[in-house]
């Protein structure tokens, strides 16, 4: 079983603009793993989440599902807004592993009367081993009942 040491942010960008493409930021998540993670070079999916914060924390769900895992948010308050997502496949060669993950955020669209405003972001970081729990929801659908 693997364990993450520490989630942080290369650098905190001054300012992200709302509407491109660009990796706002990078994330490092420095990750330990068990002698018997190294001894089958077991694979991980690494997933990173960036979130806006709207006052408490929200609490995380995971649903692991392999390189599809979603985190459902269970809010305590206003509910915070998912900003970007990305996963990596990785193996256990190292006892001891730092993964960068670039990351372009989705913010919203580009209006030129909007000033800076500040923001409230976390990085939430889960690993779903390939020997472990899936999980998945179905497509919503729609349905009548009867009585």
């Amino acid at each position: 079983m693997a364990k993450i040491l520490s989630v942080e942010l290369q650098k905190i960008p001054k300012y992200i603009n709302v509407g491109d493409d660009i990796n706002d930021l990078t994330v490092l998540t420095t990750i330990q793993f068990h002698e018997l993670d190294l001894k089958l070079e077991m694979p991980y999916c690494l997933h990173v989440f960036v979130y806006d914060i709207h006052g408490a924390l929200d609490a995380p769900l995971v649903i692991p599902n392999w390189d599809e895992s979603v985190v459902v948010s269970i809010a305590l308050g206003r509910k915070d807004d998912l900003l970007g997502q990305e996963a990596t496949m990785i193996k256990a060669t190292e006892a001891k592993m730092t993964i960068e993950t670039p990351m372009a955020l989705t913010l919203g669209r580009f209006n030129k009367e909007m000033s800076p405003i500040s923001r409230k972001l976390e990085v939430f970081a889960t690993m779903a081993p390939i020997v472990g729990r899936a999980s998945k929801y179905s497509e919503p659908f729609t349905s009548q009942i009867t009585y």
